[in-house]
């Protein structure tokens, strides 16, 4: 049985050579995988790319059904296809932009581009399917895509960050769903005190008679599954009636958290053809969720109480996305590290990875910054690079305040480190920008300037002497309205504002004074009607006594070793990247997804030379309970924390002494010297059975 040939008679063949030969050669030189598919889906012959491709033998290939080499989720589907292309068969060239996706022998799935060719084998229609590996291509682009997600989200949290307009902030999350995830439709459901599901917003739905079945599936979904529908998000099949010869729909819906085990709300993506989410897409639509609910819960602190809920609220809207959104940076990150070992001779890929890691190390830099606001503790001062920190909040205010307020920075060269807690200089500075900004409604200049001083040689304040020492003068000076003597004189008095009612309680400054007292400082301010206010912040030189900084880890030279080292991890994802760093280093590594896991490893009497635990796990004992119990069964056991949450807000969890923390995202080389430095130190001298220690100093990461 041979194919018909449809070459006029004269021109078939040619005397010297052997056609059918020439034409086998051609067959089995070909650089992508050939098969020969009968109208039943049988393969009858395959080349030999068709072997390295698919991990068959030849022999094994011919008579097996083709829907064999695809994943069983899609077999149904493809037989589906098959019979569609038959009744119209016609060619199709590679570079369509279709994903598909094949099963190699050994289980594992790639990515592939398909050409199709139809066949008339006696008055049968035969398939030649070309068959293409582009999983590294693919694996690139999806990378890509993920971080444009990652960049997406922190751009909406920045901006929910910046508004009180919450309608408009649901409707951009909507917005954002149906332009990353191309989905058809999206919805915004907030639940009312009654337990009513209401649409707040929608993008790409009907009416509200058409989306009513929807809205009342989603209500019934909370009311009935609410902790399951917190725990992870949920794929619901057909949420609303097709139209009439429609494909059925499909959807994913994530819970708007609240506090605690709280859902205010339901956001949803949804496609009217059927469609496979990810795990990818659903990490997308909860990270906006998140954003969503936090401003939510904003929306309800500034009700009740607004100055004094003020800083938790926006601690809140960064903090309720910085966690998934560093995990996510983290997978995104390792796997370009990676992806980039292996494919250093293809040019394309090569740019595709470097431009997700531009767009990855955009996203961290952005996260480090919108943490900014959110850092509250105890004092626990240190020596501060001033100038770095004013450069660093003049960045974010510049994006954030808006073309009308011009934000300036004057420091001073050679400026020494100043002595105070960097998280609440952080708060107070940014609680000076915010009063400066809303002194200046039409715009106007925001000046931060630095300098050294010292006392009694410079001036006294307003108000009192500076005490003898050596200060750095932080200045914030705006050119806005100005306060009257009567107002000035009060400035610093607690609950005293001249604000709207609701735009203020008066508790900004008085905080800000506080905190410079506290740290041995003191403030001044020096205002006049119409000629704008200045505020200075008066801190105490460094003299060496407070703990060194963080020391930063990363750079070219880093060297991995040969000791086992237990990674507890509860994100799957997360995991699989510190295995694979670990093992690339040489290490040997052992797995656990929880926390009991971790001390069965533990108690199984195999050598573990340091456990590398995320801080926050899911389950009885989060990181720093298990680093406790431990070193309690394995005295002298080395312990390395990696957090995707500001270092600041998990030093305070009571972990033991000389542990070392690692922020996520990270990177190999951060990785590996942190590790050997844990590893070469002395062993640990804690008491692990008393839990008593002082907090780890967190290694300061560079962008990823």
């Amino acid at each position: 049985m041979q194919p018909t040939d449809p070459r006029p008679a004269v021109e078939q063949g040619s005397p010297g050579f052997d056609e059918a030969q020439l034409y086998r050669q051609i067959f089995h030189a070909a650089s992508d995988a050939m098969l020969i598919v009968d109208d039943a889906g049988r393969i009858r012959t395959a080349n030999a790319r068709s072997e390295e491709v698919f991990g068959y033998r030849f022999d094994e290939l011919v008579g097996r059904s083709i829907e064999e080499l695809i994943p069983p989720r899609f077999r149904e589907s493809h037989a589906q296809h098959r019979a569609r292309y038959r009744k119209a068969p016609r060619s199709r060239p590679m570079g369509t932009n279709i994903a598909l996706t094949a099963r190699h022998r050994d289980g594992h799935e790639f990515a592939v581009e398909i050409s199709l060719n139809p066949l008339r084998v006696d008055g049968a229609v035969w398939t030649c399917a070309n068959v293409r590996n582009v999983d590294a291509q693919r694996r690139a682009r999806d990378l890509i895509v993920r971080a444009r997600q990652a960049n997406a989200v922190a751009d909406f949290g920045r901006t929910a960050l910046a508004t009180r307009d919450f309608a408009a902030i649901q409707r951009q999350a909507c917005a954002i769903i149906v332009e990353h995830l191309g989905v058809d439709f999206a919805l915004c459901g907030q639940l009312a005190p009654a337990g009513r599901l209401d649409i707040a917003a929608r993008l790409g739905l009907g009416d509200d008679e058409r989306t009513e079945p929807l809205r009342a599936q989603l209500e019934r979904l909370v009311a009935d599954d609410a902790p399951g529908l917190l725990d992870r998000p949920m794929l619901l099949e057909q949420p609303m009636p097709p139209q009439a010869g429609g494909a059925p729909t499909t959807a994913i819906a994530c819970a708007i958290p609240g506090e605690e085990t709280q859902c205010l709300g339901v956001l949803l993506a949804g496609s009217r053809a059927s469609r496979s989410f990810s795990r990818d897409d659903g990490s997308f639509v909860q990270a906006l969720a998140n954003t969503v609910g936090a401003a939510l819960q904003r929306e309800g602190a500034e009700a009740r109480l607004f100055q004094s809920q003020r800083l938790e609220a926006l601690g809140q809207l960064t903090g309720g996305v910085a966690h998934d959104f560093n995990n996510l940076l983290t997978v995104v990150s390792g796997n370009l590290q990676m992806l980039e070992e292996r494919i250093a001779g293809d040019a394309l890929g090569a740019r595709l990875a470097k431009a997700a890691m531009r767009a990855t190390s955009r996203g961290a830099d952005l996260t480090r910054k919108l943490l900014a606001f959110s850092r509250r503790q105890t004092l626990q001062p240190r020596a501060i690079d001033v100038a770095q920190l004013l450069e660093s909040i003049v960045d974010i205010l510049r994006r954030t305040l808006g073309a009308k307020i011009d934000v300036c920075l004057q420091a001073e060269g050679a400026l020494p480190a100043a002595k105070a807690d960097p998280g609440m200089l952080d708060t107070a500075l940014l609680n000076l920008a915010v009063n400066a900004r809303d002194a200046m409604p039409d715009g106007g200049r925001l000046t931060f300037s630095a300098d050294r001083v010292s006392a009694p040689v410079h001036p006294a304040t307003r108000d009192e002497p500076l005490p003898a020492g050596e200060y750095v003068r932080i200045a914030v000076t705006d050119t806005g309205s100005g306060m009257a003597p009567e107002v000035l004189a009060r400035a610093f008095e607690p609950f005293f504002t001249t604000k709207e009612s609701g735009k203020g309680s008066g508790l900004g400054l008085s905080l800000v004074y506080g905190f410079a007292k506290q740290s041995g400082g003191h403030i001044d301010v020096r205002s006049a009607l119409g000629a704008g206010t200045c505020i200075s912040l008066y801190l105490p030189v460094d003299d060496g006594s407070t703990a060194p900084r963080a020391r930063r880890v990363g750079g070219a030279d880093y060297a991995g070793g040969a000791e086992t080292i237990l990674v507890a991890e509860d994100d799957d994802e997360v995991r699989a990247i510190a295995v694979a760093f670990l093992e690339r280093l040489g290490y040997q590594v052992l797995q656990a997804n929880d926390a009991t896991q971790a001390l069965a490893h533990i108690d199984s009497g195999v050598r573990i030379d340091l456990l590398f635990s995320d801080v926050v796990m899911r389950g009885e004992l989060d990181g720093p309970a298990l680093a406790r119990e431990a070193t309690r069964r394995r005295p002298g056991l080395r312990v390395v924390f990696t957090s995707a949450h500001a270092p600041e807000s998990i030093e305070l969890l009571g972990r033991r002494a000389g542990a070392e923390l690692l922020s996520k995202p990270y990177r190999i080389d951060q990785l590996a010297q942190l590790l050997r430095r844990a590893l070469d130190d002395p062993a640990p001298q804690g008491s692990p059975e008393t839990g008593e220690s002082l907090p780890p100093t967190p290694a300061e990461p560079s962008p990823p």
